[in-house]
């Protein structure tokens, strides 16, 4: 009997033994394997990221034909509007009403993503309206309107009358150095009057002395494309010189485009060549403009190490 109660026990413990440990852990004690082991949880609502990084948006509905300006700018500003944003441009082109709501949006939310759409349709489409929103904007006493409307006017108008006048008129008493960039980057350097082009070439040569680096590299480059005479040449020799490199680069492509000679700007294209701190591209590009000199023996062995050593890195 003694044994019968014995066996009896060893069985019980044995059963409850084998219950305990077949019991499923809490899911706050889980092993760490198992949880490193779990499947990516599903992507949140919306679609926007998954454990593995982002997903791309659904596709949206193809608007309909009919769709109006309302409509199609809605759907512009979504990262998929580029359809909508073309048939915004042939709206603008074609459909004077359509052209009218969208010069009105500028005075809206402007947001950069606004402005910046409303520019890219706009700068696509050369009509009076367009450049007379432009050329307002360009002088009107607002920082921010002066700025987007010479950017517009880069597009619609660059190479008309009142264009050049009004770029001049800024020149002349801008004090914002990014306006002044942009009524620079607007020039075109069309036939003048020999007295209009004597005017610009001065009025260029004392913006390359300016204090902002940006204004002084975009007078250089316009003064390569409006001096004819060689009236730059003393600039261009003094921009080589100057401290920020793109006022550097600037004066090299000016100098190929005026084919200024003068000993002063070939010892200057001489430094630069000869300078192993000078960036590898000046260095390039002077070296090309050099080939177009007279040097004499000693600077076109000085030439021939620096083309040497530019080829060897």
């Amino acid at each position: 009997m003694k044994r019968w109660w014995l066996g009896l026990g060893a069985s019980f413990a044995l059963g409850f033994a084998l219950a305990w440990y077949a019991k499923p852990a809490p899911p706050d004690t889980a092993a760490p394997v198992a949880a490193s082991a779990a499947p990516a949880p599903a992507a949140q609502f919306g679609g926007a990221w998954t454990q593995a990084g982002p997903v791309a948006a659904a596709p949206l509905a193809p608007l309909p034909p009919s769709a109006g300006v309302d409509e199609l700018w809605n759907r512009a500003l979504s990262p998929q509007g580029h359809d909508a944003e073309d048939r915004l441009r042939k709206l603008a082109q074609t459909d004077p009403v359509a052209l009218r709501n969208l010069l009105q949006r500028y005075n809206g939310a402007q947001t950069p993503q606004v402005l910046e759409l409303l520019k890219g349709i706009l700068s696509t489409v050369q009509k009076p309206e367009v450049i007379a929103f432009s050329t307002r904007l360009a002088g009107s006493m607002n920082l921010a309107e002066r700025k987007y409307g010479f950017e517009l006017l880069q597009s619609v108008a660059p190479d008309a009358p009142e264009t050049r006048a009004l770029v001049k008129r800024t020149l002349s008493t801008e004090q914002s150095p990014e306006v002044l960039v942009q009524a620079l980057a607007t020039l075109q350097s069309a036939a003048a009057e020999p007295e209009e082009a004597a005017q610009m070439v001065a009025q260029l040569k004392l913006l390359s002395q300016h204090a902002d680096p940006a204004v002084r590299s975009q007078s250089i480059t316009q003064l390569g494309q409006w001096d004819k005479k060689g009236e730059g040449a003393d600039r261009m020799s003094q921009a080589l010189h100057d401290p920020a490199a793109e006022v550097r680069q600037a004066a090299i492509f000016a100098i190929a485009q005026t084919g200024i000679r003068t000993d002063a700007v070939k010892d200057a294209l001489m430094g630069l060549v000869s300078n192993a701190q000078e960036s590898r591209d000046i260095r390039g590009s002077a070296l090309q403009v050099l080939e177009r000199f007279s040097l004499t023996k000693d600077e076109y062995a000085a030439f021939a190490r620096a083309r040497a050593q530019l080829q060897g890195t």
